[in-house]
């Protein structure tokens, strides 16, 4: 191998190097513009996030600042705010087809729910938005990433509520706490869009279900009616 040779080859090599480092080295910001996207596209509004970390070694996530933003046609508060979020990964699954988180902890969230003159609410809205887009049952090409959650709580959080019927006055709702497990589990894994939608939901049944039993707008509870149904009939 001559020296031409060699030196076109040292520069690929060092590229690559370079190229490795800077991932390694953006890897918190990475893996936020990835959970952007990805919430953006199921939730049809924005989500962003303010900081991330990730210990590979200890197979930690942490979270800062992600914020869901209301659904076209209500106010320009966030629908829900969420200081910190914690996960847990399974490391042996980082080199494997399906990643697993072991945990997925959310504490003192804040969510501000606002009731429409048509009984609809900014939750109704958004599920409804998630519910267009939908198209599959979460099984996944081979190249897609597919992921189980064996533990998801959520804890503490606030609702603040408004409606139309009484304008300016938001009125406080704590929220029991939100315990899921297995999602995912039994199909083998699902795409990262599936179980976002499927917590979502779960989340969206208690909020609307508090709001409604709270009498927080009397209209909320034929809405809260109906989306209960649907969600018994999606089993």
């Amino acid at each position: 191998m001559n020296r031409k040779v060699l030196i076109a080859v040292g520069g690929v090599v060092l590229v690559l190097v370079v190229f490795i480092w800077q991932v390694i080295a953006n890897l918190d910001s990475i893996v936020a513009g990835v959970v952007e996207d990805v919430g953006s596209d199921v939730l049809k509004t924005e989500v962003s996030v303010s900081g991330m970390a990730i210990d590979l070694k200890e197979g930690k996530v942490g979270i800062a600042g992600l914020t869901i933003a209301n659904p076209e046609g209500y106010s320009r508060a966030n629908l829900i705010e969420m200081e910190g979020i914690e996960v847990d990964l399974a490391l042996n699954s980082l080199s494997e087809d399906v990643l697993v988180i072991e945990a997925i902890n959310i504490h003192n969230p804040i969510i501000n729910f606002e009731g429409d003159e048509t009984g609809g609410s900014n939750m109704q809205t958004l599920l409804n938005n998630m519910e267009s887009g939908s198209s599959d049952d979460g099984t996944a090409d081979s190249e897609e990433l597919r992921i189980i959650i064996d533990r998801f709580e959520f804890s503490g959080g606030l609702v603040k509520a408004s409606s139309p019927a009484k304008p300016g006055e938001v009125q406080d709702i704590k929220l029991p706490a939100i315990k899921m497990s297995g999602i995912g589990r039994k199909k083998g894994g699902v795409t990262p869009d599936v179980a976002v939608e499927k917590i979502t939901k779960k989340l969206l049944e208690a909020v609307i279900g508090a709001a409604a039993k709270a009498g927080v707008q009397k209209a909320i509870e034929k809405e809260a009616k109906g989306f209960f149904d649907k969600l018994k009939g999606d089993g």
